[in-house]
């Protein structure tokens, strides 16, 4: 159990809702064949291209580790590397060391899973949620179940342009598209159909202008109704992949504020009555002129672990301001690249935790969590690592 009480993990929010439980942090992959959580014949997601399997199988699931806590087992299919496990202990020593046990000794029992997504090779009763209500909630078109304001809806026979083209079931910003006209409208079907090679639903969506901010909100829904604010970032992104997220500590209570009732209780009260509970991430699109709901994610969200970690910095060391970098290439070695991130944390500047990292065929990927008293000097220990 953690020391401080600003500590809080995953685990420890789980733990309110199931007495046994494991996490499951691996998101399937419809594409990527020979891979673990393959879902080719149900709860087929559109992941192309795939990601490699060894971000599938360490990069992703590893940045959950961090802020999982004790409190239940985490299935991984490899362990973390005991430099990265020290790496932790050294800069977040009030968050306990994960436990993690193999995908096959979570599957020898009854006792459920809590998964990020449907997947096709874990069987029904050991989903938390059933998976057939699981990947319902995951369509973008569940959007329109939501009493919320959302950009407008077109048929595809009645399409206005510009137009967001939206895969139904899509991971990682792949499955979006903004076309201008027609001509691109039947590239892109033809492209997702024919080269892809989705079958799947589709959506088409009002092209929303002039955007000032998308944040990102994350809360945790627990079976007896009752919310647990995890907090706000603002986003970054390459195009619609989301890269990197911004938080201003400070700015949390207006940000809970600004959304609590036109979305967060109308999201909140449609996944209750679906049955859902557990975290909740929902992207809202501002502009001057209104807000929009454009993503609603019921799942452990690839921020969560920042925020929680921020919760932590925030409160406890008054590192208020912090951003998550991901998919970050370096010239050096995943444990090199630790040592150096160790290093510069004893100068006193800042904090950076490297939330999970690979060697790769040149040098090695991460996921890094970065804390400091500035956003300025955020970046400067982002440009310190780096150089």
């Amino acid at each position: 159990m953690s020391s401080s009480k600003n500590a809080i993990t995953i685990g420890s929010l789980i733990k309110k809702d199931l007495k046994d439980a494991y996490f499951l942090p691996q998101k399937p992959s419809s594409y990527l064949k020979g891979y673990r959580f393959f879902n080719d014949k149900k709860y087929r997601i559109f992941d192309y291209p795939p990601s490699p399997s060894t971000f599938r199988k360490l990069m992703s699931p590893f940045y959950h580790l961090p802020a999982a806590g004790d409190e239940i087992p985490v299935l991984m299919e490899r362990k973390p590397e005991w430099f990265l496990k020290q790496h932790w202990k050294q800069w977040i020593p009030d968050f306990p060391a994960v436990v993690v046990k193999s995908p096959d000794e979570g599957l020898q029992d009854d006792v459920p899973i809590v998964t990020r997504a449907a997947l096709q090779g874990i069987p029904e009763h050991k989903h938390f949620v059933h998976p057939d209500i699981l990947y319902e909630l995951h369509l973008k078109s569940s959007l329109l179940d939501i009493k919320a304001p959302t950009p407008r809806h077109m048929d595809e026979s009645a399409i206005s342009f510009p137009c967001m083209v939206k895969i139904d079931m899509s991971s990682g910003g792949r499955g979006n598209r903004l076309v201008k006209n027609e001509i691109e409208l039947s590239a892109t079907l033809r492209h997702i159909r024919e080269v892809c090679g989705w079958n799947g639903g589709l959506i088409f969506q009002e092209y929303i202008p002039r955007i000032k901010e998308v944040p990102s909100f994350q809360f945790y829904l627990h079976k007896t109704g009752e919310l647990f604010w995890v907090g706000t970032t603002s986003g970054g992104f390459s195009g619609f992949a989301w890269t990197v997220g911004a938080v201003d500590w400070d700015k949390q209570d207006a940000y809970e504020q600004l959304v609590y009732e036109e979305f967060t209780l109308p999201i909140k009260n449609y996944l209750q009555k679906r049955g859902y509970f557990g975290l909740v991430t929902f992207e809202v699109v501002i502009t001057d002129h209104g807000k929009y709901l454009v993503d609603v994610n019921p799942r452990i969200g690839g921020d969560t672990t920042h925020l929680l970690l921020a919760r932590y910095m925030a409160l406890d060391f008054g590192l208020k301001h912090s951003a998550i970098f991901c998919y970050n290439k370096h010239n050096i070695s995943a444990r090199k690249l630790v040592a150096k991130a160790n290093s510069i944390n004893n100068k006193g500047r800042g904090i950076i935790v490297v939330l999970s990292a690979a060697d790769a065929d040149k040098g090695c990927e991460s996921n890094l969590s970065i804390f400091a008293k500035t956003s300025e000097e955020v970046q400067t220990l982002f440009h310190n690592l780096n150089n």
